[in-house]
């Protein structure tokens, strides 16, 4: 198996927003996927972004937390609904790019600044977060893929080789939206 510390992954996204000063925080992310699968991703990033938001003597109020899929009409209709708040969050962390595309979108259709008046953070490093300057916990996809192919392959070759659990780190990649 190849794996990522999806936990330790949402612990780097709060901390950095803790280190910037950020005080009203959200979290935007498919937390209740419709698939029924075994493990759960967004879940573990929430869990470990409310642990250290949580040292940090930060809550995390549930209107503060928007579960929506990774499609662009719910991520922006997530992304209006945080915005639109009372008190609106100065730093919101998607549990993928993609979403954070959306929040994007947003903040400059109400005309928020990004990263003065909102930071954003997501998650994943796709190609395109680098072209709109996206700060992101990179999870090396294009590592995972490759040696979860060589590890395939190698077990086809030899089927009572033993069996081989990988673990690879994440680490936050910062650039100019938080």
């Amino acid at each position: 198996s190849i794996v990522i510390d999806d936990e330790h992954g949402g612990q780097l996204a709060a901390e950095h927003l803790v280190e910037k000063g950020h005080k009203t925080i959200a979290f935007l992310g498919d937390i209740e996927p419709l698939e029924k699968i075994s493990i759960h991703p967004v879940k573990s990033r929430l869990t470990g972004f409310k642990q250290v938001l949580q040292e940090a003597g930060l809550s995390l109020p549930n209107e503060y937390i928007y579960s929506a899929s990774y499609t662009q009409e719910e991520s922006r209709q997530g992304a209006f609904e945080l915005l639109s708040l009372p008190k609106p969050p100065t730093a919101i962390f998607t549990a993928s790019d993609i979403q954070a595309l959306s929040v994007m979108k947003v903040a400059r259709q109400l005309n928020i600044k990004v990263p003065s008046d909102l930071a954003i953070i997501g998650f994943d490093d796709i190609d395109v977060a680098e072209h709109v300057d996206l700060t992101t916990i990179c999870q090396h996809l294009d590592e995972s893929g490759r040696l979860a192919a060589e590890i395939l392959l190698a077990r086809i070759s030899e089927p009572k080789r033993s069996l081989q659990h990988i673990n690879l780190p994440l680490n936050l990649i910062k650039r100019m939206t938080a």
